[in-house]
């Protein structure tokens, strides 16, 4: 079931929301070396995703450029727009004294933005501990935006990133899968005792069971390693985060192109 949601703070969470979806860079990089938030990236038309870099040595600047701007065009202060559908790349190259120490690219994807989603799932009735994946369609079919997961009752059900869904305690929660434009679909999550589960099973209704609820493991939803890919979502809706625990570098313009110092 499609609909919007239009509670004020969900939708000012959208319209802040940049739709982008990353690859972090590889973890095994030590810690003190020059390195971007994300090795690739793909950003909807018209929105805008910042590449950061980090651990840069005291007094040097950083000049970013793209390849093809008629593709993605980045700043000074590495917050790349999508331009056009297609691909680029941009560089983020750190000068020290005059010279190149260090080059870092990222991959650019630019496509179109969802403008429709829905759930091939509009109801699950789980027992404490099942775990199940809600898939998503998203319209078009060549969008680069994927809808964000979101639980009206982390402590009944929680959602990762990915839809995967874990019943937690019995009651009944809803899980949205919304888009940046205010489109979403929803599932609604029953979490239920043994004993009801048991009911459930027998008559296939949830009719004068619904008010108990307790944990197995779903027969029909083995585990599978992938499917634990994601973080749980835990609160207010927000895109992919970006690390932040490090102070942003200052920005200045420089002759020999657009820099952060």
């Amino acid at each position: 079931m499609e609909r919007k949601i239009k509670a004020a703070g969900l939708l000012l969470v959208l319209a802040l929301a940049v739709f982008c979806f990353i690859s972090p860079v590889g973890a095994k990089a030590a810690e003190d070396d020059v390195r971007l938030n994300v090795s690739e990236v793909a950003i909807a038309k018209d929105n805008t995703f910042r590449l950061r870099v980090y651990n840069v040595p005291r007094n040097a600047r950083i000049v970013y450029r793209s390849s093809d701007n008629s593709v993605a065009y980045v700043d000074n202060r590495g917050y790349i727009t999508g331009i056009s559908n297609g691909d680029c790349v941009v560089t983020a190259t750190v000068v020290t004294g005059g010279s190149a120490t260090d080059t870092l690219k990222c991959n650019v994807t630019v496509g179109p933005a969802a403008v429709s989603v829905k759930l091939t799932k509009t109801e699950l009735v789980l027992l404490t501990g099942m775990k199940k994946t809600l898939k998503a369609i998203v319209s078009p079919l060549n969008t680069v935006e994927k809808p964000l997961f979101y639980s009206s009752d982390k402590e009944i059900a929680s959602v990762t990133s990915i839809g995967r869904v874990r019943a937690k305690s019995t009651g009944e929660a809803v899980i949205y899968a919304f888009l940046v434009n205010g489109e979403a679909a929803e599932c609604k999550v029953y979490v239920l005792s043994d004993e009801d589960y048991a009911k459930y099973q027998e008559t296939g209704t949830l009719e004068g069971i619904l008010d108990d609820n307790q944990d197995v493991e779903d027969p029909d939803d083995p585990e599978n390693p992938d499917d634990e890919q994601g973080s749980e979502v835990t609160g207010t809706p927000t895109p992919a985060v970006e690390p932040t625990d490090e102070p942003e570098p200052t920005v200045t313009p420089s002759p020999t192109g657009i820099v952060q110092e």
